[in-house]
C-alpha cells in the first residue's frame, strides 16, 4: 500500500511512524492514568525498560519461527559453503523481523522486573500500561497494513498489494486482517479504559487484556495468509501461545478473585 513516503527528500517508514505514534500515546496515557500513584520518571523509564524487553522478545520469537533456516545458515558457514558476510545477511533476514507475542511477553517480564527493582506497586503500573497496549497495537497493525506485512488470506473481499515489503503479498487480493485486528484492538482499548475509569477489575486489567487479546488473536490467525509462521497440529505458533496465555490468565484471574473475596469476607466477619 504505502510502505514509505518522502518528506524533504527524506524517506520515512509508515510503519515506523505509526508504531512510534502508538508508543508515545501509550506513554502519555499511562502518565495520565497513573500520575497520582506513579512518578513520571518511573513511567518513562518503566516504558523504556519494557520496550527493550519487547524488542528482544519480538526478534527472538521471529528467529524461532525461522530456526531451521538459521541452523542451515550456521551449518553452511562452519562447513565452508558460505562466508561470514553471507551468515550475517541470513541472520538479518531470518532474525530481523519481529513477532508481537514475543515482544508482549518479554515486555511484561522486563516491566515487572523494573517494578520489582524500583519497588513500584505492580498492579498499579500494569493497570496503567494495560490500557495503552491495545492502543499501541492499533497503530502497529495499521502500520502492518500500509507496509503489506502480516497479510491476510486470498479473498474476494479485500485489497491487492503491489509494493508490499513482503513480496509474496503482492498481486493477489487479500483480506485486510491487519485492519480487522486494529479495529478489535480499539474495542479492547475502549473496554479497558472504561473499566479503569469505573474501577472495575482494579489491579487485574493486564489479565483482562491478555484474555481478550488471546481470543482475538486465536480467531484472526485463521485469516492470516503469510507463510513464514510455524504450524503445529494445524494451529499456528501464535494460536498455541494464545491458548496458553488465555489459560494462564484465566487461572490467575479466578484465583485472585477468590482470594479477594476471601479477604473481604474475613475482614467483614472480624
Amino acid at each position: 500500500m504505502l510502505p514509505t513516503f518522502k518528506l524533504f527528500s527524506i524517506e520515512f517508514s509508515v510503519y515506523g511512524l505509526l508504531a512510534a505514534t502508538g508508543l508515545i500515546l501509550m506513554g502519555l496515557l499511562a502518565y495520565w492514568l497513573g500520575k497520582d500513584r506513579i512518578k513520571l520518571r518511573d513511567i518513562i523509564i518503566g516504558e523504556l525498560t519494557a520496550l527493550l524487553g519487547a524488542f528482544i522478545g519480538a526478534h527472538l520469537l521471529f528467529a524461532f519461527t525461522n530456526s531451521a533456516e538459521i541452523s542451515q545458515s550456521f551449518s553452511d558457514f562452519f562447513s565452508g559453503k558460505s562466508d561470514f558476510g553471507a551468515l550475517i545477511n541470513d541472520l538479518g533476514i531470518y532474525a530481523g523481523g519481529m513477532v508481537f507475542y514475543g515482544g508482549l511477553i518479554f515486555g511484561l517480564i522486563f516491566g515487572a522486573i523494573y517494578c520489582k527493582i524500583r519497588r513500584i506497586e505492580l498492579s498499579a503500573f500494569s493497570d496503567c500500561f494495560a490500557v495503552g497496549i491495545p492502543l499501541f497495537h492499533f497503530f502497529g497493525r495499521m502500520g502492518c497494513f500500509f507496509s503489506g506485512c502480516c497479510y491476510g488470506i486470498e479473498s474476494p473481499i479485500g485489497f491487492t498489494f503491489h509494493d508490499a515489503i513482503v513480496h509474496s503479498a503482492n498481486g493477489v487480493q487479500r483480506f485486510p486482517v491487519q485492519l480487522l485486528e486494529s479495529f478489535l484492538n480499539l474495542i479492547i482499548f475502549s473496554v479497558l479504559i472504561l473499566f479503569f475509569q469505573k474501577g472495575i477489575f482494579k489491579g487485574k486489567l493486564i489479565l483482562i487484556y491478555l484474555i481478550l487479546y488471546s481470543v482475538v488473536r486465536f480467531s484472526d490467525e485463521f485469516l492470516r495468509g503469510d507463510e513464514y509462521r510455524e504450524i503445529y497440529f494445524g494451529l499456528s505458533l501464535s494460536q498455541w501461545i494464545s491458548i496458553v496465555l488465555l489459560a494462564v490468565s484465566l487461572i490467575i484471574f479466578l484465583i485472585s478473585n477468590k482470594k479477594s473475596a476471601y479477604d473481604f469476607k474475613s475482614k467483614y466477619n472480624s
